[in-house]
């Protein structure tokens, strides 16, 4: 991203988020409790504790009352929900991940009183729910353009967690913003698990699908699969001459040989200022999407390979047009 893009991002953010349409919410009077829903277990160096980093800042910023919930346990939420009452009832609720979008939505339709941050959960905004779609087609776009300009086979991959509509973004971004570098260029692409969001905790087989990419001349793989993506940069170790690219959090630190770049998805920002408005009393409902434009989404290099960032900068202005055009054409669709 460019200097002074952060800054700006950040104020582009947050009016964004107030002119949602919706209600604003009375701060509350007791210390706020939060709880939080992760879409994997932490420790996944990528999405989830992107999500956390976000959580602590908030806490740093001011008193909170935190409960974390993973994937096995989400289901006790309902009955937990109902027994809290007083002091203890969560102000909000934060959900991580396009898996509990049904499950947000019932939960919120029968506790009113509650405000629940939706990450990722397309379409399911309410008065006491925002839906915020974090749409990756940009920096994904970039992704593949760096992927194209580095590679000497002119054969990429990426390798994703699960089938999900989430995931086609990242895809789509990808196979374009490769494709507008060089439109003969081979994009393969692979599945950890094809129907199962535990393709984002299994390493081992990313690391198989990584290899056999590589054996068939792929040279550049963009990982998009949560704490698999160790797999992939396990394979690339140990291939001469294979790069990846990796997604959601800087993850150059482990592979700094071999890692160009990763795709940051900043999750950290959504929860940060989502218990920003609830701790002031502006939180609004309704349905969010925002992406490179709006600095959600970027770039950062590898110190090692910033000789890559000129040419990523070239295609910015592109990337951004084409994800606003990406993201109005799915809406006609889905309406």
């Amino acid at each position: 991203m460019k200097p002074g893009s952060c800054v700006f991002a950040i104020s582009l953010l947050l009016v964004l988020l107030l002119t949602v349409a919706g209600c604003s919410q009375p701060a509350p009077a007791s210390t706020p409790v939060v709880w939080i829903v992760y879409g994997s277990e932490k420790g996944d160096l990528s999405y989830t504790d992107a999500a956390y980093q976000g959580l602590l800042a908030a806490q740093q910023k001011q008193a909170l009352i935190i409960r974390e919930f993973v994937p096995q346990d989400f289901e006790t939420l309902p009955a937990l929900v109902n027994a809290t009452t007083g002091a203890d009832r969560p102000a909000l609720i934060i959900t991580v991940g396009f898996q509990y979008a049904r499950f947000t939505r019932e939960l919120a339709n029968q506790h009113k009183d509650i405000r629940f941050l939706a990450i990722d959960q397309a379409g399911i905004g309410a008065d006491n729910i925002r839906s915020f779609e974090i749409t990756s087609y940009g920096d994904s776009y970039l992704s593949g353009v760096l992927a194209a300009s580095a590679s000497r086979t002119q054969q990429v991959g990426i390798i994703m967690g699960t089938e999900s509509e989430v995931l086609d973004t990242f895809l789509d971004g990808y196979t374009d913003g490769a494709r507008a570098v060089n439109a003969t260029i081979a994009v393969d692409h692979a599945y950890v698990r094809h129907h199962s969001t535990e393709g984002f905790a299994d390493a081992p087989a990313a690391q198989k699908s990584a290899e056999a990419m590589y054996r068939n001349g792929t040279d550049v793989i963009f990982a998009c699969a949560g704490y698999s993506n160790t797999g992939v940069f396990g394979a690339a170790g140990n291939a001469p001459g294979r790069y990846a690219i990796g997604t959601d959090s800087d993850q150059s630190p482990l592979g700094p040989e071999f890692i160009l770049a990763s795709a940051v998805k900043r999750v950290d920002r959504v929860v940060f200022f989502g218990i920003g408005d609830i701790l002031d009393g502006t939180f609004i409902g309704g349905n969010v999407t925002a992406g490179l434009g709006e600095g959600v989404t970027g770039i950062v290099f590898n110190p090692r390979f910033t000789l890559y960032n000129e040419t990523i900068s070239m295609w910015e202005t592109q990337a951004r047009a084409n994800e606003e055009a990406y993201v109005q054409s799915r809406s006609r669709k889905s309406s």
